[in-house]
């Protein structure tokens, strides 16, 4: 079932595999377009299906981190769509690289990923996109990995993996995953957003900003 933001866009959840990550499809009715948000599926014919039955045009694919399990359909829907692909530039020469371990991890496979392209750089158009007639924030979301980037428009904020509900952040340091970034972000994030900001994170369910507040106070005071 799609969730409805402000101005009526259309958020529609889908869920990855293997690895349960969340993929969300935000759809503007009115102009039949729509953007995709960390596509973490070898193969993406959930949403391909979704934007082809519904007549919609994909005009960007953005990624909020460099993990596999959030940017492994980037060339799934690259193959059927003429999309632009947005990401920070620390996390566009990680995926740029190839890799086979989660392929021999799944699948057995000795084959090679790598995302075939990055079109824009979060930091050289200014953290920000035009969208629809819609302002898309994008934020510079240290922490989870030193690559990352939370997405916001209306009264939503996709995290990625920097916020999960009720979830211990995952912090290694072989991901330049640092807990004083994180912190950082966490108090941007709340100094910049309404508390009544709808969160839609990387795995698991939409929350409200203000219901992790004292979760993060209590788990930074213990860092």
């Amino acid at each position: 079932m799609a969730d409805i933001l402000c101005n009526n866009l259309e958020v529609i959840r889908f869920i990855n595999n293997p690895v349960p990550s969340n993929a969300f499809l935000i759809a503007c009715k009115k102009q039949k377009r729509c953007i995709v948000i960390d596509p973490g599926s070898k193969d993406q014919k959930d949403i391909r299906d979704y934007i082809c039955e519904n007549g919609y045009r994909l005009d960007y694919i953005l990624l909020s981190h460099e993990h596999f399990d959030h940017c492994w359909g980037v060339n799934s829907l690259l193959a059927d769509f003429d999309a632009k692909v947005v990401a920070t530039k620390l996390c566009s020469e990680w995926i740029k690289t190839p890799m086979n371990y989660f392929n021999k991890l799944y699948f057995n496979s000795d084959k090679m990923f790598s995302v075939d392209r990055v079109d824009l750089f979060a930091e050289d158009i200014d953290w920000r996109l035009e969208w629809c007639g819609f302002e898309i924030g994008l934020v510079d979301s240290k922490g989870h990995t030193n690559r990352g980037m939370c997405i916001s428009i209306e009264n939503a904020l996709f995290s990625g993996d920097t916020m999960i509900y009720n979830t211990k952040p995952f912090l290694k340091k072989k991901y330049g995953a640092s807990v004083d970034d994180l912190r950082k972000t966490i108090d941007y994030i709340y100094a910049s957003f309404s508390k009544e900001t709808l969160v839609y994170p990387g795995h698991g369910e939409c929350f409200r900003l203000d219901d992790m507040k004292q979760f993060y106070r209590e788990y930074f005071s213990k860092a």
